[in-house]
């Protein structure tokens, strides 16, 4: 059984879910690097002063 699909082609369904849901796999790493983002900012060990030379 041949096919012709390539590893770019996504299914009929994927269209229609994007229309219907939004870019979730875009979402979702936009949400995570928003967080990293946030998260080094909370936990930033260095000495104060320190952080305004080095930026």
């Amino acid at each position: 059984m041949a096919t012709t699909a390539t590893r770019t082609d996504h299914p009929p369904i994927y269209g229609g879910l994007v229309e219907e849901l939004g870019d979730v796999p875009t979402q979702t790493r936009e949400a995570a690097e928003r967080i990293l983002r946030e998260t080094r900012e909370v936990l930033d060990w260095r000495e104060p002063g320190e952080r305004h030379r080095s930026e």
